[in-house]
């Protein structure tokens, strides 16, 4: 099949897409709501927000106490 020159393409009509309607408002809320990928995300954030509280109060408590064992003469 030979393209004759000056000739224009012809669009096909349906471009090999299927036909598909708009996603309404309603159906991203529906969509979002169904989705748990974010629950596991903010599970995984509590978590880690737990542990570093531990951490952090850890260190405050100790730091202190350690410190204290380890006093140098001042000259």
């Amino acid at each position: 099949m030979a393209i004759e020159p000056g000739a224009q393409p012809t669009p096909d009509k349906n471009h090999g897409l299927i036909p598909c309607r708009e996603e309404t408002l309603m159906d991203l809320i529906l969509k979002f709501a169904a989705d748990e990928a974010g629950a596991t995300a903010v599970e995984y954030a509590l978590m880690l927000a737990l542990i570093a509280s531990v951490i952090v109060g850890s260190v405050a408590t100790l730091g202190t106490k350690v410190s204290s064992w380890f006093v140098i003469p001042w000259p």
